[in-house]
């Protein structure tokens, strides 16, 4: 039997290797996105310029941002930056990409919130109704509903979306722009369809490992005994059967956020939705390698987390089982 000195010594090693590989994968991601930007035609400089610049013009912008030295200084500058908390300047504004970043990634973390409630709500109730009534016209319904919507991109499922309820219906606006001088808060409606369009994925991505799990467990001997028992099904449900699918449930639901942030991105720019989405698309496009590393940083981060807490709920289920 471990002694509690060597528990904790084993915890810490494990919580060392965690953030060890958590430092790994986003470095690497980061370095990749940093060369991908590279490879692309022209930089930051002849963006600016645009085709009135001369070369000399160029070359001194270049000279000035940095954007002539070698890509693995370039990298190593941006990284050392970024570790003492400085993201750098937007190039052609001058601006600090912190504070051009907090307007969009403040807008898309409610719009994601908003998602992963509707998918944590709907998609987890529609996936134990399905599993509960496993065989069953109901089920049949949820789940060819879910794998129709699941292999839609996000871009169609955000296009039906205009079609019908801005188009058709004329209930909704078909692109997002916020109010000329105001918040995009003080204009709720241009959330909604860019908040159902990645609802609508990440609960076709939910709903059927849901239902597989709660329809194995709805099977167990000790479930059918209770029901036998004149145990009433509400109760069955909600104290026997749920709690059991409690750790496979998270980890479907923890696994599904690099799935909405991905899908954010696409629906952002159909949307026009002024997030971080946006933003990234429109670094790639003016080449501004310090805004786009950012939003990078930022989406990569909360994807590796959310990959590490469905696989610390995958094992803790492994464990109790």
């Amino acid at each position: 039997m471990p002694r509690p000195r060597g528990r904790i010594a084993a915890r810490a090693a494990r919580a060392a290797m965690v953030i060890l590989k958590f430092a790994v994968y986003l470095l690497a991601a980061c370095f990749l996105v940093f060369c991908a930007l590279d490879l692309l035609p022209g930089n930051a400089a002849t963006q600016q310029l645009g085709f009135t610049g001369t070369t000399e013009q160029i070359q001194a912008l270049m000279h000035e941002w940095g954007l002539d030295l070698p890509l693995i200084e370039r990298f190593a500058s941006w990284l050392t930056g970024a570790a003492s908390g400085d993201l750098g300047e937007v190039f052609a504004t001058g601006r600090p990409v912190a504070d051009a970043l907090i307007g969009p990634l403040s807008r898309t973390a409610a719009m994601f919130c908003l998602a992963f409630l509707a998918v944590a709500i709907a998609g987890t109730g529609l996936g134990v109704l399905a599993g509960l009534r496993s065989g069953r016209a109901s089920d049949r319904a949820v789940s060819t509903g879910a794998l129709i919507v699941r292999s839609m991109p996000e871009f169609v499922v955000a296009l039906v979306l205009v079609l019908v309820f801005a188009t058709c219906l004329k209930v909704l606006p078909a692109v997002s722009l916020a109010p000329v001088g105001a918040s995009a808060f003080s204009a709720p409606e241009i959330f909604v369809l860019p908040t159902a369009s990645i609802a609508l994925v990440g609960m076709s991505s939910v709903i059927r490992p849901v239902r597989a799990v709660v329809a194995r467990e709805n099977a167990e001997p000790y479930i059918e005994a209770a029901r036998l028992a004149g145990v009433p099904e509400r109760r069955v449900v909600l104290r026997h059967l749920l709690p059991s699918c409690a750790a496979p449930i998270a980890q479907a639901l923890a696994s599904v956020v690099p799935y909405l942030i991905g899908g954010a991105v696409i629906v952002e720019c159909v949307f026009n939705f002024p997030g971080i989405g946006t933003l990234m698309v429109s670094a790639v496009q003016n080449r501004e390698p310090n805004v786009l590393m950012a939003c990078t940083l930022v989406m990569v981060s909360v994807s590796l987390v959310a990959y590490w807490l469905a696989d610390a709920l995958l094992k803790e289920g492994e464990n109790d089982a």
